[in-house]
């Protein structure tokens, strides 16, 4: 792998100026372009993922490609996503001696809520060609894709091992949110279903270039797929029981879950499933806890059978 001093572009906001003026880029808050700038936290991403030589990385959004040399340096391949071709151009060029990178210009979105499809499979076969167990997921994840590419990353069949991604304030403390706080909901919910979630560090505005708006945190999620494997036997309806409740907060638990409209579940129904629980039927259903909703979906969905 090359060395730390070949390519190296120091990554200020008037370098990347000069070099984006020489290319014609402007930063494009439609696809979140905020560029790390700030060199200590740069270094120190990797050692928060614990690469090892033998790790395959995903990095989403390559950008300027200061972040994937340091993952280049420490890890055995790096597949690396840029939607925006010109960016795309210049980390080709700027990464070019890198053997161990492989860039890719396309959206890792398909649509709103759905993984582009070719990426996982991309990355699939490569794991099966060269023996790999697993994957990590390094990323200053623009803010405006964050929450629907961590749920399908989470839900999809990737072998994800570890994420660490520097995302906005506001979605880590979500993230990481206990019950019954204003920031617990379905991103919560499913995070904490499949992972565990550390906020490692905060970061100022100051640290990117242009300034966000907001503060930012890098969050460190350690996959743990298999903590509920067989608890959940019908996923998609844990997920609409969820949505029911996440989406009308300031309902009752009884009156959220009446909005399902289930064929077979009478109110009364409803009534003895919330009772079963120890539970008040005027309760929010935002104060129960994961265990608590998992055991409430199954309730439900054996009596709606």
């Amino acid at each position: 792998m090359p060395q730390k001093e070949i390519n190296f572009i120091p990554h200020t906001p008037a370098v990347l100026k000069q070099i984006f003026s020489q290319r014609g880029i402007s930063p494009n808050k439609r696809f979140g372009q905020n560029f790390l700038i700030d060199q200590n936290t740069l270094l120190s991403i990797p050692n928060i993922a614990e690469l090892k030589e033998n790790d395959f990385v995903l990095e989403i959004g390559t950008g300027t490609g200061g972040l994937t040399r340091l993952l280049a340096e420490s890890c055995r391949h790096v597949f690396t996503v840029e939607v925006d071709r010109k960016l795309f151009e210049m980390a080709t060029d700027i990464l070019k001696l890198y053997k161990n990178v492989t860039l890719i210009n396309a959206d890792i979105l398909k649509t709103k809520h759905e993984l582009n499809p070719d990426i996982p499979a991309l990355m699939l076969n490569w794991l099966k060609e060269h023996d790999q167990a697993h994957i990590k997921v390094v990323s200053n994840l623009p803010y405006n894709i964050s929450t629907p590419v961590i749920i399908n990353l989470l839900e999809g069949n990737l072998p994800i091992k570890l994420m660490v991604l520097m995302l906005q304030k506001e979605i880590t403390e979500r993230m990481a949110a206990m019950p019954g706080t204003r920031e617990y909901g379905i991103l919560s919910v499913l995070t904490q279903l499949f992972s565990d979630v550390e906020v490692v560090k905060t970061l100022s505005p100051q640290v990117f270039w242009p300034k966000p708006n907001v503060y930012s945190a890098i969050v460190k999620v350690v996959v743990r797929k298999e903590r509920y494997a067989g608890r959940i036997t019908d996923y998609p309806f844990f997920k609409k029981i969820i949505h029911a409740i996440f989406t009308s907060r300031r309902k009752t638990l009884l009156n959220s879950l009446e909005r399902l409209k289930l064929s077979n579940m009478s109110r009364e129904r409803m009534k003895r499933v919330i009772e079963n629980m120890q539970l008040d039927e005027r309760v929010r259903g935002e104060i129960l806890s994961l265990d608590q909703l998992i055991n409430l979906s199954e309730a439900v969905s054996n009596l709606s059978k």
